[in-house]
């Protein structure tokens, strides 16, 4: 896996600039995380996770950045090697009603990073299901990943199911 975070213009096209280097040269991306709240003169910082063949690594990776650079995204960081751990859990209840944005945003806060979320959707006043999958970093244990979870999940009445 592969992390790239970068500083995009909040411009509309600027995402497909970033995506299309990375398409182009084999990657199969697996998130992308726009951090709007961290918006600063007009720019966003934006988190990426793809994959990459392991034959072509070195030489994808090398023209990704040249591409990158040539359209005047300014890379800030580029990790290859997953030092982070996965968990995936269900919440149930009133998901949407209590925000989801800020229940992805407020895990983000705490280097909880959401790779994929998939919803089952409802009538607005029942209760809604949605698996998520996130990442943690390797120092964070997965108790205190947890732990973070089922702090936002009393708080706003959701109930966590896990493994």
């Amino acid at each position: 896996m592969i992390y790239l975070e970068v500083q995009l213009p909040d411009i509309p096209g600027s995402l497909i600039e970033l995506i299309k280097p990375v398409s182009q040269n084999g990657g199969n991306i697996y998130g992308v995380l726009h951090h709007h709240d961290k918006k600063i003169n007009n720019v966003i910082p934006v988190d990426i996770w793809f994959e990459l063949s392991e034959e072509l690594i070195e030489l994808s990776l090398e023209n990704i950045k040249k591409d990158l650079i040539e359209k005047n995204i300014q890379i800030i960081k580029i990790s290859l090697g997953s030092k982070n751990k996965v968990l995936t859990f269900i919440l149930t209840g009133h998901v949407f009603d209590t925000d989801i944005t800020d229940t992805i945003k407020r895990l983000d806060s705490k280097n909880i990073k959401v790779l994929e979320l998939h919803a089952k959707f409802t009538e607005v006043d029942e209760i809604s299901s949605v698996i998520m999958k996130v990442e943690f970093p390797e120092v964070m244990t997965k108790f205190e990943s947890i732990t973070e979870i089922e702090k936002i999940c009393e708080e706003k009445n959701l109930f966590l199911i896990r493994s």
